[in-house]
């Protein structure tokens, strides 16, 4: 049996897990470590909530529930992202709702809210104090929220009971359940705090040069399973996306870093198909692969990109650049002199057609797995 850990956050590491389960072979057991540096959109609503009305920390339950999900082998899945993943649109108070009651408000089966009592007719009953509107909330936040807060808030517990739930093939595990708000710091010493501003907000007046954890997180120690996972691991896999806010955010965390440089697992590190604006203006693969080597304390092994250009249509040119996740910037290669560079530093690389057709930026996940599988097998 060999063991993989993935680690990263939102596109880059579900869509992965989506091929693991429809791709790999069944002698491969499956670990995904997930950034919990997520500050954005609903998810941040309910945890500031969470802080205000109960002075509890809610770990973001945004990319945890997406990788529970991806790798969920239930005779339900298709009801679960139906209705798990639907925002509710009425204006009810929260802490006037039994969990039950957030699937009726989608229009829930009642076969569906039958199956979900097979595991336990207590927690459809569970309520969440507060007073805050349901509206605009997803079902699946609304619900982790909830059973985080009626399994004596504790997390493990409610991610045991989704991983039963969902009948998981897999170990989803949030990096750490502590606060984890970032900063980065820019080369003019400019400092730009929480993931959202930083990815998504900020017009930069420099690059950044470094990422390190807010005053008010400075105990986000890891999880206790990721030591766990790491240590038995045959391969550690680096997802793509963004490169501070999706992937360095994970080697912040206290001890994190440490255990993988203790580690005999290969590192594979798969590409990110463009820049982004200004997150990693002008970086190139190799200044990517750099930046992931310095904060990992560590090299790669295994560097895995895409080779294959596409001409765009100028309708397609401008819808892909102005995606939130590229802002602008265009598809990255690897040169001539870098695979020269990577040779003398006896990183191996592997250049395949590996870009997602339909949405431009995304990668081709079953072709990824494909490699994957060959790289395996050539280890056994």
């Amino acid at each position: 049996m060999k063991k993989i850990v993935t680690i990263g956050w939102w596109n880059g590491q579900s869509n992965l897990l989506d091929a693991f389960y429809k791709y790999l072979d069944k002698d491969i057991e499956i670990s995904s470590i997930v950034s919990m540096s997520d500050d954005w959109r609903t998810t941040w609503k309910l945890m500031k909530e969470f802080e205000k009305e109960l002075n509890l920390h809610l770990p973001p339950p945004w990319d945890l529930r997406r990788c529970l999900f991806m790798m969920s082998s239930s005779k339900k899945r298709h009801e679960f992202k139906q209705y798990l993943e639907t925002v509710i649109e009425m204006d009810f108070k929260i802490n006037t709702l039994f969990i039950k009651d957030y699937f009726k408000l989608v229009w829930a089966s009642d076969n569906f809210i039958k199956f979900l009592q097979r595991f336990d007719n207590n927690f459809l009953k569970f309520i969440l104090p507060l007073p805050s509107s349901i509206k605009g909330h997803k079902v699946w936040n609304i619900l982790m929220a909830n059973l985080y807060f009626n399994l004596d808030r504790d997390y493990n517990k409610m991610l045991f009971l989704m991983h039963k739930i969902l009948e998981v093939k897999a170990n989803i595990i949030p990096v750490t359940t502590k606060k984890a708000y970032i900063e980065a710091i820019l080369w003019n010493w400019e400092i730009i705090r929480t993931q959202d501003r930083i990815s998504n907000v900020v017009s930069y007046t420099s690059g950044i040069a470094d990422l390190r954890l807010m005053n008010d997180s400075k105990y986000a120690y890891q999880h206790k399973n990721v030591f766990k996972v790491i240590k038995q691991a045959d391969y550690i896999i680096i997802t793509p996306w963004d490169l501070f806010t999706s992937i360095i955010s994970n080697f912040v965390i206290w001890w994190v870093k440490e255990v993988i440089q203790k580690t005999q697992a290969k590192i594979i590190y798969i590409w990110n198909s463009t820049n982004k604006w200004w997150e990693t203006n002008w970086l190139t693969h190799l200044d990517f692969i750099n930046k992931v080597e310095r904060f990992l304390g560590r090299r790669i092994d295994i560097f895995i990109c895409n080779n294959k250009k596409i001409n765009l249509s100028k309708e397609n040119k401008q819808r892909f650049q102005n995606h939130i996740s590229i802002k602008w910037w265009d598809f990255l290669y690897l040169s001539n002199w870098e695979k020269s560079e990577l040779k003398r530093r006896k990183i191996d690389f592997i250049e395949e057609d590996l870009l997602d057709k339909d949405s431009l930026y995304k990668h081709d996940k079953e072709n990824i797995v494909k490699i994957l599988k060959k790289i395996i097998k050539q280890d056994i």
